[in-house]
């Protein structure tokens, strides 16, 4: 940002008021989980390089349209932008839900000014805004959440990036993140462009609802049932007995691999089921929360989604559109879960790739008023 930092301050105690905005006690913020080198080059190697991709060939007017789960301080928002936004200046709308964001709470506090600071960098659209509130909310039609995200959508990019597991909500709860993300699909099923699906989950025993982990797995089963070649390639690629592996029994380092695709699997059944599409896992990356666990137990997957837009045959005599050959996705998700990479392994074999990434963390911590000398110290205290 051009403005200096006292300017800053007076700017924004201005709007917030000076005793409510003390620079020194946020100065003493506790860094998170998400300002760690391995979650930075999960931004710059996954999420910023799909959204390149998909820019590549769109005019620079055309905004980029994000949804997300964003911490207060919009570290992901800030990045995307300075990636995708600031060097062409391409306008930024985006629509976030942040839970912890209570009234007069601390977090509320800290969003706000985080909101109030990247609303003010040059081309972001106004009604841009991050809302209190759960994202599950969004599969209530009467909510506010529904309301934003179809005003505001469909969205360019759709970010679900989550500290627990994708599928740890019983099936039962009506606000499941399940019917979240199936409201959504369904408005996404309006883009006439190709979109992006986000989603960081954990991965590991006793990480998923037993009732969903059954329906994500039979989406994996069916494949298996029907598809030619399918059972083949996760036996050649992934080392996957499909006749006898069992779920609840198998090798960790196995589960991570089976329920990759089968959530790969039914997310792109979820895209296609409002609309006919292509579903491409487009990039799969993995580190280790537990640090003593034996494979990779969080993991980051990027699905790249392709309206399909066909006439009928015959325009006189029309006929719904051929679904997309299910079978084809199914066995590109088994072929780029066989790529996968582990984030750790890379960055402990790669010292330059981890500086780099620490040098662009304490520049977006600078950027989001903390204090970055402490940074360094920190991670060498989690070494």
């Amino acid at each position: 940002m051009s403005d200096t930092s006292g300017e800053n301050d007076e700017l924004v105690a201005g709007i917030f008021g000076t005793l409510d905005y003390d620079p020194t006690e946020l100065e003493r913020r506790e860094f998170k989980p998400w300002h760690r080198p391995r979650k930075q080059f999960v931004r710059r190697e996954q999420w910023a390089e799909q959204v390149k991709r998909l820019y590549a060939d769109r005019p620079i007017e055309e905004p980029l349209r994000y949804l997300g789960l964003p911490g207060t301080d919009l570290i992901d928002l800030r990045y995307l932008y300075e990636q995708i936004c600031r060097p062409d200046g391409r306008p930024l709308i985006f629509l976030g839900f942040n839970s912890e964001a209570q009234p007069r709470s601390p977090a509320r506090r800290e969003l706000d000014i985080s909101l109030y600071e990247v609303r003010r960098l040059p081309n972001v659209e106004q009604q841009s805004d991050v809302i209190q509130d759960d994202f599950r909310r969004i599969s209530d039609e009467t909510s506010i959440a529904w309301k934003r995200a179809r005003t505001l959508g469909p969205f360019d990019v759709v970010n679900i990036d989550l500290c627990n597991g994708l599928a740890s909500d019983s099936p039962t709860i009506h606000q499941s993140i399940y019917n979240a993300l199936s409201q959504v699909t369904a408005l996404q099923a309006h883009s006439l462009t190709p979109w992006l699906l986000l989603i960081t989950t954990r991965i590991g025993p006793n990480t998923f609802d037993p009732d969903a982990e059954a329906a994500i797995l039979q989406c994996f089963h069916d494949n298996v049932c029907t598809c030619d070649g399918f059972a083949e390639e996760c036996q050649q690629l992934l080392g996957l007995d499909v006749e006898t592996i069992d779920a609840s029994a198998c090798a960790d380092a196995d589960y991570l691999k089976l329920m990759i695709v089968a959530l790969g699997k039914w997310l792109a059944k979820l895209v296609q089921a409002s609309r006919t599409s292509q579903v491409v896992l487009a990039s799969t990356l993995g580190y280790r929360v537990v640090e003593s666990a034996p494979c990779e137990d969080l993991v980051s997957i990027a699905l790249r989604c392709d309206p399909i837009i066909a006439r009928p045959e015959d325009a006189l005599s029309p006929s719904p559109p051929q679904p997309f050959d299910e079978c084809k996705t199914a066995k590109r998700i088994v072929r780029r879960t066989a790529h996968r990479k582990d984030v750790d392994s890379l960055l402990e074999a790669d010292s330059d790739m981890h500086e780099t990434l620490v040098v662009e963390m304490e520049d977006l911590l600078t950027a989001a008023r903390y204090g970055a000398p402490r940074y360094r110290p920190w991670l060498n205290s989690r070494a």
